[in-house]
């Protein structure tokens, strides 16, 4: 496959997890420290939240790491890289209150917008 294909590809990938993203009323809390991210995961967990799944690869906490989490029916994707730190992502209000109760600030665009060569820093 040649290389133009396959960024159009990446491009509509990329389009449609915005769109999803926007249809499922979900917003983001980037920029957490590792020492905050471990205050809000231990009140998420003391509040009723628990650790559903935990990303184990060789480069998990040195290149990526991926912690979801799950109370009742609502589901939180917490997300690390070593260039912006850990970002929350789920449901605008849950987010919201996450925020709020930590002193964050939310985005209501998909963590990986910022990366995306046709824009989309939505704020």
């Amino acid at each position: 496959m040649n290389e133009r294909i396959m960024f159009g590809i990446a491009r509509l990938l990329r389009g449609w997890a915005k769109i999803k993203f926007r249809l499922l009323g979900h917003a983001t809390i980037e920029d957490i420290n590792g020492d905050k991210f471990k205050e809000v995961i231990s009140a998420l967990q003391s509040q009723g939240w628990r650790v559903t799944s935990r990303y184990f690869n060789f480069d998990a906490g040195i290149d990526y790491d991926c912690i979801r989490m799950r109370r009742g029916f609502a589901t939180l994707k917490c997300e690390w890289d070593n260039w912006s730190e850990w970002s929350i992502e789920g449901s605008r209000t849950i987010i919201e209150k996450i925020a709020a109760e930590n002193a964050l600030t939310v985005t209501h665009a998909w963590r990986w917008s910022a990366y995306d060569p046709a824009g989309g820093n939505e704020t």
